[in-house]
């Protein structure tokens, strides 16, 4: 393990996978003043630490012995032996210290001149784990388990400012290029991994659907790191939803396991059913639409069942979305019509002159 210090700026047709983390970790305490001194951003990939500076007084760390500490670190170990855990935030506060730690592998050919997509990869994990230390209710409080529904909110702190950040540098029109973070992602994992902390769907697609409406180039850090906050508590599902969702969509997880074109059917149905309710059918069209779109069972292996049939299945999707969407919170609700405006001559009263006093 080794300490990298702030570096210069790289040049924009050429990256390095040390000048983004060297930016990342300078850019952290711009846009987070109160992280100065205090913020180290660990590359396990590369075996280095980056950091703007590190303050001594505050974290009693020296450059030297900020590695000393990291290598023993015990996420250190725990990502040295579960390559899978790909990424996590943490905080000492007895060194006063907040710890972003990487584990993506990046293929060594692109060490010195990082794709596109790897480096947005890269800076929309790094943005999620920053948002666990640097934003209010980044760290869940009160947690007794790793299922605990008080996760879930700052999980969507950290997935909404990822989000923004990513349409803060690369534009609305850009996908997010993340193996991890989408609605359909976050849905699927919800069911068929029982990842319940991670379920931010909800709020994800709300960013997405509203993203055209935000002016991103003119959010300041503090309104950045406000709006995701915003868009979590808003959004996130309370946790009696996410119960029953779980309790609903378990078939489909049965079904996925018999096969993926059966468990592909079996959310269809599902999600299309006219008696579907209102939560059913907004996480059913998140997940299934994600893979409408990308073509692709949750496997990674494409879907290969009748075109007719899945243009059958889109066509009716997007009517149903766009009803959706139009009616809201009334999604399936009897409604009247458009009330017509009172006529004028039903409502005069005709004025026959004032009677003579007695």
């Amino acid at each position: 393990m080794q300490a990298s210090m702030s570096s210069s700026s790289p040049s924009p047709e050429k990256k390095s996978l040390s000048d983004i983390f060297n930016k990342f970790a300078d850019d952290a305490v711009e846009r987070f003043p109160h992280l100065k001194g205090q913020l180290l951003v660990v590359n396990m990939d590369e075996k280095k630490i980056y950091a703007k500076e590190i303050d001594t007084q505050k974290t009693g760390l020296t450059k030297q012995t900020a590695v000393d500490y990291i290598s023993n670190h015990p996420l250190t170990k725990a990502m040295e032996q579960d390559k899978g855990m790909s990424s996590a935030a943490t905080r000492d506060d007895k060194h006063n210290l907040k710890l972003v730690f990487m584990n993506e592998s990046v293929s060594p050919a692109e060490r010195d001149n990082v794709s596109k997509e790897t480096e947005q990869h890269l800076l929309y994990v790094m943005d999620h784990e920053l948002a666990h230390t640097a934003i209010k209710d980044g760290f869940s409080k009160d947690v007794k388990s790793a299922y605990d529904y008080n996760i879930l909110l700052g999980e969507s702190v950290a997935d909404a400012y990822a989000q923004i950040r990513h349409y803060q540098r690369f534009g609305v029109d850009d996908y997010a290029h993340n193996k991890y973070v989408s609605p359909a992602g976050r849905a699927e994992n919800f069911v068929l991994g029982g990842d319940s902390v991670h379920f931010t769907s909800f709020v994800l697609d709300a960013i997405n659907k509203q993203k055209d409406k935000i002016d991103f180039d003119k959010l300041t850090p503090q309104q950045t790191a406000e709006l995701a906050r915003r868009f979590a508590l808003e959004y996130m599902p309370p946790k009696r939803v996410v119960q029953d969702l779980a309790y609903t969509f378990a078939p489909i997880r049965n079904a996925f396991r018999k096969g993926m074109d059966v468990g592909f059917k079996a959310l269809v149905d599902k999600t299309l059913d006219p008696n579907a309710d209102y939560y059913t059918f907004k996480f059913g069209s998140l997940w299934l639409s994600g893979m409408l779109e990308t073509g692709k069972h949750p496997d990674g292996r494409p879907i290969n069942l009748p075109k007719q049939y899945l243009d059958d299945v889109s066509t009716k999707l997007k009517a149903r979305e766009a009803k959706f969407e139009k009616d809201g919170l009334l999604f399936d609700m009897p409604t009247v019509g458009k009330p017509k405006p009172p006529s004028a001559g039903n409502n005069v009263v005709k004025f026959n002159g004032f009677g003579k006093a007695a």
